[in-house]
């Protein structure tokens, strides 16, 4: 396993009031309070394949802030690190990761590419090629679906990224 995202369902007055105030130094600590006291959804990870990295190229050539989903930008929660990275996440916002993927599904599939899509493109596969994304062929497909099952939750879901050393 080289990663995993998880979600967590947790009301707002949960997680301030009786997670955050709590003294903590890693996001491992962060992430076992959302465990006790939150709501697992889910979780995903690939065997041979890293999810960070394919997020990082997605948003990359996409623009799509994927950093988010990682517990990496403006609505990260502290602690975060060294491992364990969380996030509160708007769950109406997922459709914009979701879209994101699609485009790349479709860019790879289109027949007459603009000389932009073609760049993107070129881009796209050599990153595939370099992390040997062939070894799960179908991991854009079971993010795009991971995603979109809790694009309707409410109020916020937070994601919890662990990204273990390689």
């Amino acid at each position: 396993m080289k990663d995993e995202l998880t979600f967590y369902a947790c009301d707002t007055k949960t997680l301030e009031e009786k997670i955050m105030t709590r003294d903590m130094v890693e996001g491992t600590e962060l992430a076992g309070h959302l465990e006790r006291l939150g709501q697992h959804l889910g979780t995903m990870y690939f065997n041979h394949v890293s999810i960070g990295d394919i997020f990082r190229e997605l948003e990359k050539l996409t623009g799509a802030p994927f950093k988010f989903l990682m517990g990496m930008g403006a609505r990260r929660l502290e602690p975060c690190g060294p491992i364990t990275y969380c996030g509160r996440q708007i769950p109406s916002e997922l459709g914009e990761f979701v879209f994101a993927i699609e485009n790349m599904q479709k860019l790879e599939r289109k027949a007459e590419l603009t000389d932009k899509e073609r760049d993107t493109l070129e881009k796209w596969t050599a990153f595939c090629e370099k992390i040997e994304l062939s070894k799960e062929p179908a991991c854009l497909e079971t993010l795009k679906k991971f995603l979109t099952k809790f694009k309707d939750r409410t109020p916020e879901l937070i994601s919890v990224y662990t990204r273990w050393s390689r």
